[in-house]
């Protein structure tokens, strides 16, 4: 469980967030590359999806029709033309349309870490009834963390890599609803470090798959019923507005979910113009979710129950407001593998997250002295108990610790992240992001055996990241972009009674970067 290994690894997510569109920024949206891509296939799913419910109506009327407020007009102005739209194509023979949108995207950086904070668990030897009755067992859980000063053989010279990724998006239009289909894949690759300062080069891996790990997303759409691999819906934001990631839950999933929108919701219309609101349930494949370590907690091998999210968003075109929730089912088989005689429990941990972002031009707030500069903010603040993954913090923690008894001690945290971004003319942007998290594990005090002391513990996670952008689009989908970044990690324990030495780490780091997008 290591601070600077987790930040590498989220790189992937954050190469990602940060691809450019070939047009140059407009103040619409800036949103730029494979999510702007996203953003507007969905948007025509929509419209689609509005379209079909209009001429469902139509063709089947109510026995008492009642009057409603028009609807703006979709129009297919050619086979796959949507509102003069000419990025999609005729698919042959299967009546879909499609569109492919990618970018190129490498990167060169430098990390200053020399050391990084480690950790260890284990369970202490104790005396504990079992089927052979009274003897030794490994039972009373305990961690450990220090400061690890091999790191620095690690991150000596620069590091290098690449993210190419390419989206499809096809749909076809019927009468009860748009059926879409999207998939997003790409090849990450950088190179690392290992601890006798050999460099080698390594692929983005999921649970040792590396086509996973190329697979962004991949799902099927129908109305509102999605299902396949897709981001989760306890996510508001990637990792906020720079390239490299803040503290922030950003994940793809197995999943089915299913959203319903509401439209032109009238209140206070003349504050609120164009409000509307979307309400959606997923279940989700719980076990990317899971943080544990293999001995103070392990989960059993499967899925087990799915993960439960729910999400409310309620948003007009300069605003949107976002609250998700989450329950995540944890199954201990730690102490009963050390101990064949203690139970199996179960309990469930929990996550939720209020977030809103804001936009606004500049004009509108100080008058002429803005010009045409644009600005859009978010922030996010996220609890949990049990279930630390939907944090977004590094491993650093884990879900939960189970006693030599098997009872579930759960762990808590929080975590808060913002970010703005301003656009000062339509190709120049700058961008800022700050987080910080805090996560407490620990165990009940438990003997030893006959007559000894009580051992247990309790340790306190902090950190801290601030990151800078500023980026340049060149015109012709090329964009280059410069970054600096600072990250503070902080561990500090109670063992005894008495508290331990806090160890605390800080680096900072650079990043430079150019995209191509297509």
């Amino acid at each position: 469980m290591k601070t600077r290994i987790k930040i590498v690894a989220s790189f992937a997510c954050a190469a990602g967030m940060a691809g450019a569109s070939a047009a140059r920024a407009q103040p619409a949206s800036f949103d730029k590359g494979v999510d702007a891509s996203i953003l507007e296939a969905t948007r025509a799913i929509e419209e689609l999806n509005a379209a079909s419910k209009t001429r469902v109506k139509e063709k089947h009327p109510a026995n008492q029709p009642v009057a409603k407020a028009a609807r703006p007009v979709v129009r297919m102005t050619g086979p796959c033309n949507l509102n003069g739209n000419t990025q999609f194509f005729q698919i042959p023979y299967t009546g879909f349309c499609g569109a492919v949108h990618g970018s190129f995207t490498g990167f060169l950086g430098k990390d200053f870490a020399t050391e990084d904070i480690a950790f260890t668990t284990q369970r202490l030897p104790a005396y504990r009834y079992g089927w052979s009755g009274l003897g030794l067992s490994a039972a009373v859980p305990m961690l450990y963390y220090w400061k690890n000063p091999l790191v620095g053989k690690t991150t000596s010279g620069a590091y290098t890599g690449t993210y190419s990724m390419v989206n499809f998006l096809a749909f076809r239009n019927t009468d009860y609803g748009t059926i879409s289909v999207f998939i997003n894949a790409g090849v990450f690759a950088r190179t690392v470090k290992n601890y006798e300062g050999e460099t080698r080069i390594t692929l983005n891996q999921i649970y040792g798959n590396y086509w996973r790990g190329a697979l962004d997303q991949a799902w099927v759409q129908f109305g509102g019923l999605r299902v396949g691999l897709q981001p989760s819906l306890f996510s508001f934001s990637r990792t906020g507005y720079t390239f490299m990631p803040g503290y922030a839950s950003y994940m793809t999933t197995p999943a089915v979910s299913y959203t319903h929108r509401i439209e032109n919701i009238n209140v206070l219309p003349g504050l609120l113009p164009r409000l509307g609101a979307s309400i959606s349930v997923s279940a989700e494949d719980p076990t990317l979710r899971r943080y544990p370590d293999g001995v103070l907690s392990r989960y059993p091998t499967g899925m087990g129950y799915p993960d439960f999210v729910a999400q409310l968003r309620v948003g007009a075109p300069a605003f949107v407001v976002h609250a998700s929730g989450a329950m995540h089912e944890i199954r201990d088989v730690s102490a009963n593998a050390y101990n064949t005689f203690m139970p199996k429990y179960s309990t469930w941990g929990w996550a939720a997250q209020l977030a809103g972002e804001y936009r606004w031009k500049w004009s509108g707030l100080v008058g002429p002295i803005g010009g045409e500069m644009y600005g859009k903010a978010m922030l996010a603040a996220t609890a949990t108990q049990g279930a630390l993954s939907y944090l977004g913090m590094p491993y650093m923690s884990i879900d939960y610790v189970s006693s030599s008894t098997g009872t579930i001690q759960r762990s808590s945290g929080q975590a808060i992240m913002g970010s703005y971004e301003h656009l000062w003319t339509p190709v120049f942007k700058t961008s800022i992001t700050g987080a910080a998290f805090q996560s407490f594990m620990g165990s009940a005090p438990e003997f030893l055996g006959f007559g000894n002391v009580a051992f247990g513990f309790n340790t306190q996670v902090r950190g801290q990241r601030v990151v800078g952008n500023a980026e340049y689009w060149a015109g012709e989908g090329w964009a280059f972009g410069l970054e600096g970044g600072w990250t503070w990690s902080q561990a500090n324990g109670q063992y005894l009674g008495g508290r331990g030495l806090p160890v605390a780490v800080n680096f900072p780091n650079v990043l430079t970067y150019m995209r191509k997008a297509f």
